[in-house]
């Protein structure tokens, strides 16, 4: 299948931040019936993951998603997110960041768009 490049990589780890995980979106005309998408082959290690929706916490910046680059842009979002009143992390001890690079190998640094992401819960504020 091929897939437009609108679509991100998504780097991930596991609850535990030990295993990690590289995510594909396949495209909407397989979501409401997941056994019509192609089927990764045997023993590819592949496998078809439907995921339900969360609410997310995203930091957008451009150029190459370098290891340093990761790094700062995950301590930036952490902490506009534990700064925010509305918003909590969802696992605030252990919070997984997530890394998503929207662009072929062959896009110039310029125009490049990566996004940091994090899962997060919204405040009850309904008792302020």
């Amino acid at each position: 299948v091929a897939m437009k490049m609108t679509t991100p990589v998504i780097m991930s780890k596991d609850d535990e931040n030990t295993a990690e995980f590289m995510s594909f979106v396949l495209p909407s005309k397989y979501w409401v019936d997941p056994q019509v998408a192609p089927q990764p082959l045997p023993e590819s290690g592949v496998t078809l993951q439907r995921r339900s929706s969360e609410d997310r916490a995203i930091i957008m910046f451009g150029g190459y998603a370098s290891k340093n680059e990761v790094e700062k842009r995950k301590k930036e979002l952490l902490s506009v997110v534990k700064k925010d009143e509305n918003w909590t992390l969802l696992n605030e001890n252990n919070a997984s960041v997530d890394i998503l690079q929207y662009n072929d190998p062959f896009t110039p640094p310029w125009r490049r768009l990566n996004e940091a992401s994090v899962k997060v819960v919204l405040n009850d504020t309904s008792g302020k």
